[in-house]
């Protein structure tokens, strides 16, 4: 039987004198997707970090077969690729040089990119269609662009798991979409093992193959997206009235209902 790509247990978290985080328990298969929702404030953030090994965690965390705190950080960045909110990307740095950036790990001391380095860059490349973008100043890329760059740059680490930190965040439909359907085809291609946290309910009833959905820190409910996401959770989580819709392939949509609408307006 295969081991679990991550395995937490019993995982908790301080972040200065708040308990961010608490007795979270899960698995996630090789080659799954893990989406973890919930409202703000809920310690989404404050997992990934410490699967990234970048927040200290009481507890079990396995990822990848490693404890990330008792390996140094060139080891785990080659098993873990982790892409925060936010990513700094460098002004007039371009698109090539960033995503070269991810071979770091591998390269030696006091030692220069190979060969090697430079083909996975390139494959890369071709695989988020950014060759034609290889040589653009990272600060003269559109949202989706510095995205699928991001992406690259984590891809080019080649770790089996990637931590992706609301990965859509600031982009708009279309390009949520494109990202998480570019997503969900490398994990498959490769074999990755992907957990995100997903802002978006109904992204996350569409993409992830399960859920964890936390709120105060704290695990409510795990498991597929059609059982987890119910209107009664969203309402009590949430605080939002929506409908959940199901279709038959399984995929969720959640719709958030207005309250108090006023009426009609006659002329």
């Amino acid at each position: 039987m295969t081991a679990p790509a991550v395995v937490l247990r019993a995982v908790g978290a301080t972040l200065g004198r708040a308990r961010a985080l608490h007795d979270v328990d899960v698995d996630v298969a090789a080659g799954e997707w893990l989406g973890v929702i919930g409202p703000n404030g809920a310690g989404k953030t404050t997992l990934l970090r410490c699967m990234a090994g970048l927040v200290k965690a009481s507890g079990h965390v396995i990822v990848d077969g490693v404890r990330p705190g008792a390996v140094p950080a060139r080891e785990l960045a080659r098993r873990v690729a982790y892409v925060p909110q936010s990513p700094h990307l460098p002004r007039g740095m371009t698109v090539g040089d960033y995503v070269l950036l991810g071979r770091t790990p591998h390269v030696p001391w006091f030692g220069v990119e190979r060969a090697a380095d430079f083909a996975v860059v390139g494959e890369v490349l071709a695989a988020l269609d950014l060759v034609s973008l290889a040589s653009r100043p990272l600060d003269e890329l559109s949202g989706g662009e510095g995205q699928r760059a991001v992406l690259a740059r984590a891809l080019a680490q080649q770790g089996r798991v990637l931590l992706l930190d609301e990965p859509t965040r600031a982009l708009d439909l279309g390009h949520q979409h494109a990202v998480l359907e570019l997503v969900d085809t490398l994990r498959r291609v490769r074999g990755l093992t992907v957990v995100s946290v997903v802002h978006d309910l109904t992204l996350a009833g569409q993409f992830p193959d399960r859920l964890l959905v936390l709120d105060g820190g704290r695990p409510v409910a795990v498991g597929r997206p059609e059982k987890v996401l119910t209107e009664n959770l969203v309402l009590e989580h949430w605080g939002v009235a929506a409908t959940v819709v199901r279709d038959p392939g399984g995929a969720v949509t959640v719709v958030p209902r207005r309250q108090g609408a006023p009426g009609p307006v006659h002329a």
